[in-house]
């Protein structure tokens, strides 16, 4: 007999996107209208794409193929047609073609919510990146020729950012790759970029390089499209090998080498570390948003289950412990969530800007290091305990739990590690003082709070906040801060945020989950009894 998947995938049949009460309260909040095909996506992820991720994630790992049987170099990467189907049906449903729309963007980013497999979702987020580098800062010809395959609804091209080299890391000023212009046509020369995402499955890339005579460091880089073919047809670079890795198995990450290239400059050479910065930002936010996704599905499963298995003579979701455990996880989840929502939107509404940028522009930058580094720690942990509360069954490969932890545990690594978020973020509040924007908007909606007490407690838990972040920025060394600072803020905005959430909801679960978040992080006094033994902030669970 055919298996089920719903015997060993219990939320098989949630719709991710109009189930998920939370998020459509938080986007009706922050006035954001969704697109309706987020629907259908939220219905496909779970009915299709889960399965299909599990099996190629055990089974079918995308395989580099060097050779024709002609003994033609083709450095192609094979995947299995559901998976093929899978980016395909994703295509179709807007996930890219949203990210190049005018004023669409939001959408992209609520995309890879409700996939939040970070595989799939990555092969989709480096097209974005690389669809919307061409929409914005490719000249008229290249934009021609290059853009419109990456919006084809019938065979789409997919794309790819190749920055990282083996000496650098995130270290780009490190870059050796050369850039030589000659004869009217820019080539490429690199001897690896070295984690090369979609490697083997890209259609064309986005390249950092230096041109002949650059400066050294970051502002000698320029940005480049580099398409997998040349204009005679012949491979543009090779894929040197794909990597073995832990989790996000479907999609391809590779090393790269380039012997002179044929590639395409976009914008002004003179201003490539920015637009690469840029462009990193749209998968910071990715980064962000899917992880807060993979946590919310790790959630669901498991309080499905909990709330089938029984020990001790009663289901283990009404044990008080394991009540207190889902609330205070939910908790993180939606404070994580109004971050990633917040930084996905704030860069849908400055993404037309080109350097130099404005205040508005930095201020969506700050929360894109701030919502990166928490989704990924929140979604490890929340994952993390979750393959717990399966017990045994949690470490077991046979069913999903443990892979949507594995996967969850590269959204700190890429796009740049806390360290790498927490320096860029002190750097930026040094220069801009973007952190007296932050707190301003933040008091602004706690004196929008009508309960007199809440608002004097969420009003001085910032002030003691913004005290001790304006005395870890003036000190000496300001770096030795560096996490405390991305933490604190993290903390600040979901908390002022998730109180003003709960002025406008009228069941009380927001806030339910705004004063758990208080008494995690600002207060441990609290009377617990009084937070957790009233569930309404996890109700909504068991309504679908």
């Amino acid at each position: 007999m055919k298996m089920d998947f719903s015997d060993i995938f219990l939320s098989k049949g949630v719709n991710y996107f109009t189930d998920d009460l939370p998020l459509i309260s938080i986007l009706k909040y922050l006035d954001v209208k969704p697109n309706k095909s987020l629907s259908d996506l939220g219905i496909f992820v779970s009915d299709d794409l889960i399965e299909v991720s599990m099996l190629v994630d055990h089974f079918s790992k995308p395989v580099l193929q060097t050779w024709s049987v002609t003994d033609e170099r083709i450095d192609s990467v094979w995947i299995p047609p559901e998976h093929s189907r899978m980016l395909h049906k994703m295509q179709d449903l807007g996930v890219v073609r949203s990210s190049v729309e005018p004023g669409n963007m939001i959408n992209h980013f609520l995309s890879g919510y409700v996939i939040s497999d970070p595989g799939f979702y990555c092969t989709l987020t480096l097209t974005a990146q690389t669809a919307y580098a061409l929409q914005k800062y490719a000249d008229a010809g290249t934009k021609d020729k290059f853009l419109a395959k990456y919006l084809d609804p019938v065979d789409p091209w997919y794309g790819a950012t190749y920055y990282t080299e083996i000496q650098g890391g995130s270290d780009l000023g490190s870059n050796r790759a050369s850039a030589t212009f000659q004869d009217g046509k820019w080539t490429i020369s690199s001897d690896d970029k070295y984690f090369a995402s979609n490697a083997g499955l890209a259609d064309g890339a986005i390249v950092t390089a230096r041109p002949d005579g650059s400066d050294p460091g970051v502002k000698g880089l320029s940005v480049f499209f580099v398409p997998a073919r040349n204009s005679r047809g012949e491979l543009n670079y090779h894929v040197r090998r794909l990597k073995d890795k832990l989790g996000t198995i479907s999609v391809p990450t590779g090393e790269v080498e380039m012997h002179e290239a044929e590639a395409y400059l976009l914008g002004d050479r003179k201003h490539g570390i920015y637009y690469a910065m840029e462009i990193l930002m749209v998968s910071r936010i990715d980064d962000a948003i899917s992880a807060v996704g993979i946590a919310r599905k790790a959630l669901w499963e498991s309080y499905r289950y909990a709330c089938r298995r029984t020990a001790f003579g009663r289901r283990i979701i009404d044990q008080p412990l394991m009540l207190r455990d889902f609330l205070q996880m939910e908790s993180e989840l939606e404070g994580s969530m109004v971050l990633a929502v917040l930084a996905s939107s704030m860069f849908s509404m400055v993404s037309s800007q080109v350097p130099p940028y404005d205040d508005s522009y930095h201020l969506a930058r700050a929360f894109s290091h701030i919502a990166k580094n928490n989704a990924s720690w929140v979604s490890d942990s929340i994952t993390r305990y979750c393959m717990e509360i399966f017990g045994g069954k949690g470490f077991l490969k046979e069913f999903p739990i443990e892979k949507f932890h594995r996967d969850s545990i590269v959204t700190s690594i890429w796009e740049g590690t806390s360290n790498i978020q927490a320096l860029d973020l002190v750097e930026l509040l040094a220069k801009k003082n973007t952190h007296i924007a932050i707190r301003d908007l933040l008091l602004k909606l706690a004196e929008d709070i009508k309960d007199q007490r809440e608002r004097k407690k969420v009003i001085d838990a910032l002030m003691r906040s913004f005290t001790s972040l304006e005395k870890w920025l003036s000190c000496r060394n300001p770096e030795l801060h560096a996490k405390e600072i991305l933490d604190e803020l993290a903390q600040d905005i979901s908390m002022a945020y998730l109180f003003n959430i709960a002025e406008k909801d009228n069941d009380g679960r927001f806030r339910q989950i705004a004063s758990i978040f208080y008494f995690l992080h600002f207060d441990k006094q609290t009377d617990i009894d009084e937070l957790f033994l009233r569930p309404v902030a996890i109700s909504w669970m068991g309504m679908d």
